[in-house]
């Protein structure tokens, strides 16, 4: 499973959460949305590979 954010990384919970960097996740560890958009382009240039095949 991958997940994706604004931001790459994780970060920790801050006691003073104005040190917390917009856009990133603060559970598990991202893609950011760059990779993100590349991923999804890249799947659906193979999906429509695929369906030609078909």
């Amino acid at each position: 499973m991958v997940e994706s954010f604004l931001e790459e990384g994780n970060q920790p919970m801050a006691e003073d959460r104005s040190k917390l960097r917009y856009g990133c996740s603060i559970t598990d560890a991202c893609v950011n949305w760059a990779t993100t958009e590349e991923m999804i382009r890249e799947g659906a240039r193979v999906l429509r590979q695929v369906r030609k095949q078909a």
